[in-house]
């Protein structure tokens, strides 16, 4: 019925005009879905490389799987190659410091890691001279690697070998360039002959999965406090009624920390701590000396049952 409009030619010229529109519309299309995208991540700035997991490299329980291995002796360290900062320190610092410590204080250590938000304290910025709490001397660092920072999220990192935790701690201090610090030639020559006295003890070690079945089999369930009855006359009964709100978990903080069978004071310097998570209630804190003789008499009697 067309024909009775268009010429044969103009519906050739026609349906060749479309095919060519539908053809040009087709590859517009894929250009878009194709080529666009390309082109914008190529211009993206380079990606910031992962953070390695920390690896192990001493201790009883390694991050990885690693095969048993016997504890061994290590020799003593020469302390002319720790005790000042040389490029092989420096680079052994460096590997450390990527291995250990860049997931809180960032690759150049200020402080902005990927996981230093969730932190409190924010961790230690080592470019700037300010706000260290041991002090940034090469021995305050080494102090900080081997003792930690209490009510912070810095742990002791003294499973380390001592020839690394100088190389660390010489790195440490060459990300930060203000002056800092002369540190006590006394406490620097006690540290160099506590290095050339002796050797250092590798523990055994063991893999995590095996690790792992030890602590099940080794594992003994705590069972929880026998309180004595609701309406008790005994004195003892009555303060420990009053003092175990979770007989279970109360349990469970006396087999933790068996000093407490020491005496009371030993006893209330264990159970002050973390109430009531611990599961004594807050109120022992109030407890006079007397209470606390028969909180303790108490608990002797309830943990022998």
């Amino acid at each position: 019925m067309i024909d009775q409009y268009v010429s044969p030619n103009e519906l050739r010229r026609l349906i060749s005009t479309l095919l060519v529109t539908v053809g040009a519309i087709t590859i517009f299309g894929l250009f878009a879905l194709i080529v666009v995208p390309g082109l914008r991540n190529a211009n993206k700035p380079p990606a910031s490389p992962p953070v390695a997991a920390p690896q192990g490299e001493t201790g009883w329980l390694d991050p990885t799987e690693y095969p048993p291995e016997h504890g061994y002796e290590l020799p003593p360290v020469d302390p002319k190659t720790v005790m000042t900062a040389n490029p092989e320190l420096l680079k052994r610092g460096k590997a450390l410091f990527e291995q250990n410590c860049v997931s809180c204080h960032g690759p150049a250590g200020q402080g902005d890691g990927p996981g230093a938000a969730g932190i409190n304290p924010r961790p230690r910025d080592f470019t700037k001279a300010d706000g260290w709490k041991n002090g940034p001397q090469l021995l305050a660092i080494y102090k900080t690697l081997d003792e930690g920072i209490k009510g912070s999220s810095m742990t002791s990192y003294n499973y380390v070998r001592a020839r690394d935790r100088m190389a660390l701690a010489h790195y440490v201090q060459s990300l930060g360039s203000f002056p800092h610090g002369q540190d006590d030639p006394a406490a620097l020559d006690a540290l160099a002959k506590q290095f050339a006295k002796g050797g250092e003890k590798v523990p055994n070690r063991i893999p995590v999965h095996l690790a792992m079945a030890k602590l099940e089999t080794e594992f003994k369930a705590v069972a929880p406090l026998a309180l004595p009855p609701r309406g008790e006359s005994d004195a003892n009964a009555a303060v420990l009624a009053q003092a175990v709100v979770n007989p279970t978990r109360a349990a469970q903080t006396l087999a933790a920390a068996p000093s407490w069978r020491e005496n009371a004071a030993a006893l209330a310097a264990v159970v002050s701590n973390e109430t009531p998570t611990n599961g004594f209630a807050i109120s022992v804190a109030t407890l006079s000396p007397q209470d606390w003789q028969a909180l303790y008499d108490g608990l002797v009697k309830a943990t022998q049952q």
